[in-house]
């Protein structure tokens, strides 16, 4: 009988309590893998959002600084220096109201801005109430003969030839381009004209209600119209711009103004004689720089967070709190009018 009990009690199972004592142990390792998995992720998460709103401040920054600096091009002559000069509104689209005439000459300002509410911008879809707007006036940087030009679109032809009878020729009509390069002999050549605005829209697709995901768009002018709008970067939520003044002519800016078409000169005051009281086109084309403040927000809300803080835009006073669960980054750049600075220095 000995050797059956001792053969039973070795093949006795657990009992329950270690049965019970096992399980918890188990629950409470699962717990913390699960714990510690969900935390995981959410950081993961986290930084993904803190990583695209990194990237889309700074593209923002980069697409608009680029296209400032190319502002005012009107290819190899200085047309700027030698013509009179007009500030067409941001929806112009007809050929003869994009600001380029011969009687007298005249060309458009490099660069030139809207306060929030100044403008309507009705060519702006899903403008924001409370976004600024930035036009870029320029010319393509290649060249083409007007043999090569596309129907539809808008071109600028400089005069080379001291027998011309124009300095320039704005056209969509290739037979209008009759002017000669250098050699009096050759067609100079075209460049197609280029208009962008950058404003803030209150979503990035705009459909049937809208992501109600404020972004940064811009509108170009081509074939002889302004296009649907392209988005640039999502989550901007403010943006502001700064224009420097160059008020002695040197080319350096002097003062930096949130509208110079205004008489600013109880805020600039560091250079005498400067006559803000011209015309606002004139103090436009004396802006040389502009200071880009951009506001990016996360995609996402961020469990925990409450955005109590205020935003400092350039503009004076701090923005107000947003008190929502995005997380935000101001971004600032300054960009020089190239063009326009250039030739002054």
């Amino acid at each position: 009988m000995t050797p059956n009990r001792t053969l039973r009690r070795l093949q006795r199972g657990m009992s329950l309590v270690e049965l019970m004592v096992g399980m918890t142990l188990g629950l409470l390792l699962l717990t913390a893998l699960a714990s510690l998995y969900a935390s995981t992720s959410q950081s993961r998460v986290q930084l993904g959002n803190s990583a695209t709103q990194i990237e889309n401040g700074r593209y923002a920054l980069d697409i608009i600084s680029q296209e400032v600096a190319l502002g005012g091009f009107l290819g190899d002559l200085n047309l700027l220096g030698t013509s009179a000069l007009a500030t067409p509104d941001v929806c112009a689209s007809a050929t003869n109201a994009l600001g380029f005439t011969n009687s007298p000459a005249t060309v458009p300002v490099a660069i030139y801005g809207y306060a929030a509410n100044t403008n309507p911008a009705t060519c702006l879809p899903n403008l924001s109430p409370n976004s600024e707007i930035l036009v870029v006036r320029r010319v393509s940087t290649a060249a083409v003969l007007p043999s090569a030009i596309v129907a539809g679109q808008t071109y600028l032809q400089d005069s080379f030839c001291s027998t011309d009878t124009a300095p320039f020729v704005f056209s969509s009509n290739s037979a209008d381009f009759v002017l000669k390069d250098k050699t009096c002999t050759n067609a100079a050549p075209v460049r197609q004209v280029s208009v962008r605005a950058f404003y803030l829209a209150t979503c990035d697709r705009c459909g049937t209600g809208g992501d109600s995901i404020p972004t940064l768009k811009m509108v170009e002018f081509s074939n002889g119209a302004l296009q649907p709008p392209n988005s640039i970067a999502q989550g901007i939520d403010d943006v502001h711009f700064a224009y420097g003044v160059d008020m002695d002519g040197n080319g350096s800016p002097d003062c930096y103004v949130a509208n110079p078409g205004i008489d600013n000169s109880a805020a600039c005051t560091n250079v005498a004689g400067y006559n803000w009281t011209a015309s606002a086109a004139t103090n436009w084309s004396n802006v040389t720089a502009v200071r880009i403040n951009v506001l990016a927000r996360t995609l996402g809300v961020s469990p925990g967070w409450t955005d109590t803080r205020s935003y400092d835009m350039g503009r004076g006073t701090l923005s107000a709190p947003f008190n929502d669960g995005y997380k935000r980054h101001v971004y600032a750049e300054l960009a020089r009018v190239a063009n326009v600075a250039g030739p002054r220095e």
